[in-house]
């Protein structure tokens, strides 16, 4: 207003033409930069020289738009210009402290023209403001230095904490699989594949544990391959390690629920844990197995049980309570197995608790 009054708003609207005709220039950068969809392959360089010339041209506009408005206005409306620099210049810390350089040139376009100006004037109030926006140009070039440095280390342990946490997660993954395998070695048996005889004893009082509550029958089945030594001998190690895979996938047929369980203990024993089945329904699992086995006529040649591959079975079953324990269950399982080897083996014997 005060320009239009002196008659110098034709230059005035000039300047802001121009000025309207950078930001508008800016905005189309903008868009075209947002417009690319794939940014992992863009030509960074480029774009970061057109927003430098983007952001120059707007703080020379600026800077130069107020040194040459100043002596035509009053002191107050210099006073307000004064404070509309200084608030820009430190506004834009916070959107161009990223790149020092951007920033740095954004302020001298925008303040030193003003500075230059003051200097100019011979006027004591003129010196003092000129050195106010001297410090003011060194407080922002230490401030944004400094805010650099604390983005750049951000960005650094950022990406650094991100390589640690990657490899940290491959490492767990690495653990957790060779835990596993551990485990599935730990619990398994090498030859046969089924379960060996610390899976047994641990699924066992898992089910003791879970059968509590209900008071439900639990039958064990514990079978021994008779004369299995000698049938090594004669037939040699990888023969009676052949029939005892055998055995052990005729056993793994007779299950029909996965809690049920079928272990090779040791040497040429095997138990076959079954939860919630009567005696009578275990006792008919175990005769169905010695039918299926004697069908197969494995020859052995050594045994004084018979001509054939046979096997002596014990039976125990007990219903389950809060004080029962399954050491008892399986006393009573080898105490019928004892006796089906000392009455003559190929036998099945029951105890039933």
């Amino acid at each position: 207003m005060e320009l239009s009054i002196q008659g110098r708003e034709r230059w005035v609207v000039g300047w802001y033409l121009l000025l309207c005709l950078i930001l508008l220039l800016r905005w189309r950068v903008l868009q075209q930069f947002l417009g690319i969809r794939n940014k992992a392959f863009f030509l960074y360089q480029r774009w970061h020289q057109r927003f430098f010339v983007g952001v120059v041209a707007t703080g020379l506009m600026l800077g130069c738009g107020a040194a040459l408005v100043m002596p035509y206005i009053t002191s107050n409306v210099q006073i307000i210009l004064h404070a509309m620099l200084l608030t820009m210049c430190a506004g834009a810390i916070a959107y161009l402290s990223t790149s020092f350089r951007v920033y740095i040139s954004y302020m001298l376009t925008l303040m030193l023209p003003v500075t230059v100006w003051l200097f100019l004037q011979n006027n004591p109030v003129n010196y003092v403001l000129s050195c106010l926006y001297i410090f003011f140009m060194i407080a922002g070039w230490i401030s944004v230095k400094r805010m650099n440095e604390l983005v750049q280390d951000a960005l650094y342990y950022r990406y650094d904490n991100e390589a640690l946490i990657e490899d940290l997660q491959r490492l767990l993954e690495s653990v957790s699989q060779s835990n596993k395998a551990l485990e599935k070695i730990s619990t398994t048996d090498e030859l046969t594949g089924i379960s060996n005889y610390r899976a047994f004893r641990v699924h066992l009082e898992d089910i003791w544990r879970q059968y509590q509550v209900n008071n439900m029958q639990v039958s064990l089945i514990k079978l021994n391959v008779d004369y299995y030594h000698e049938f090594n001998a004669y037939y040699g190690l990888e023969t009676g390690d052949l029939y005892l895979r055998q055995i052990a996938g005729m056993l793994s047929n007779q299950l029909n629920h996965r809690s049920q369980m079928v272990a090779r203990l040791h040497g040429a024993e095997f138990a076959l844990l079954l939860p919630g089945v009567s005696c009578e329904n275990a006792r008919q699992v175990a005769q169905d197995f010695m039918q299926e086995l004697a069908q197969k006529k494995i020859e052995h040649a050594r045994s004084r049980a018979g001509p054939y591959l046979t096997v002596s079975v014990g039976l125990g079953s007990q219903t389950v309570s809060a004080g029962s324990s399954s050491r008892e269950l399986l006393g009573r399982v080898d105490t019928a197995l004892k006796l089906a080897s000392e009455r003559g083996r190929n036998r099945l014997e029951v105890l039933e608790g």
